[in-house]
């Protein structure tokens, strides 16, 4: 099929309408304990590089699954064709009321193609380190997150790609200079490659998270503070890479609001061990 015809098809396409299940099927292991109880790396027995590369394969099936689950979650809202999401702008007399153009839907498409991607790394080299997906205790806290917002779009955008993947852009260089620091360049260079990668997909939901604030006639800053409030009150924390933060269109206003967040604390010179989605 020629470039054009290609074009032409994804033009006609439609976004169907879903009743997506509460949760994602899932394989019986890893089993799931409190985040607390989720072996630290330094100590375990399997070690240490198989215990970060299985926290990544572990996050990025939940990236996976969160993507399609945006896709199907908020179906409903979908414009009938990319012509009537224009009636729906910010310049509306019913701001209140938001219909998702079709690139939405393309775009977290594209994300959920680049997290399976990043779990094929993580499952290639888990194998090549004697590991299989599931040896390891892993949590739900990632999920947990889509629950809390499967009935708010903006909520699910502030909480998922703009809380949670940012994460990803303050841990990643974080893991990735640890395991080169302990000789394991292959899983380093893994775990870097997926991190700037990451960059696009946090990207993607900054922007939609914008329109949908710009649609709604509400402060993005003021809307982020508010759903991840209500959603995940524990989980904004630093510290945070503010470079690769700002690159991908988060402003440090948004979530540098107080010390009960340990805000303020520059990228490299606290502790934290989050690490975030995808």
């Amino acid at each position: 099929e020629d470039e054009d015809g290609g074009a032409a098809r994804r033009r006609r396409m439609k976004i169907g309408r879903a009743s997506p299940p509460d949760a994602p099927a899932r394989p019986t292991r890893p089993t799931l304990v409190h985040p607390k109880d989720v072996p630290s790396p330094k100590t375990c027995e399997l070690g240490m590089s198989a215990a970060m590369m299985h926290n990544i394969a572990h996050i990025e099936l939940n990236a996976i699954d969160l993507a399609w689950d945006t896709v199907a979650r908020f179906s409903a809202l979908a414009a009938a064709d990319d012509d009537d999401a224009d009636e729906d702008d910010a310049s509306t007399s019913s701001p209140r009321r938001f219909v998702v153009p079709m690139d939405f839907f393309r775009d977290f498409a594209r994300v959920a193609d680049d997290e399976s991607r990043h779990l094929g790394w993580c499952l290639q080299r888990l194998s090549e380190l004697g590991v299989a997906y599931g040896d390891i205790p892993a949590h739900n806290v990632l999920w947990e997150g889509a629950e809390s917002t499967a009935g708010s779009l903006a909520g699910r955008l502030a909480v998922v790609p703009c809380m949670q993947e940012a994460r990803g852009l303050d841990a990643g260089p974080r893991l990735a200079s640890k395991l080169q620091g302990r000789g394991d360049n292959r899983s380093a260079a893994m775990i870097a490659r997926i991190s700037d990668e990451e960059l696009a997909h946090v990207a993607v939901g900054v922007a939609w998270f914008r329109e949908l604030c710009g649609a709604l006639r509400v402060d993005p800053g003021d809307a982020f503070r508010a759903h991840v409030g209500e959603h995940a009150p524990e989980s904004l924390r630093g510290p945070f890479n503010h470079s690769a933060r700002i690159a991908a269109g988060l402003e440090p206003n948004w979530y540098s609001v107080g010390p009960e967040h340990r805000m303020g604390i520059e990228f490299g010179t606290g502790t934290g061990t989050g690490t975030g989605t995808g």
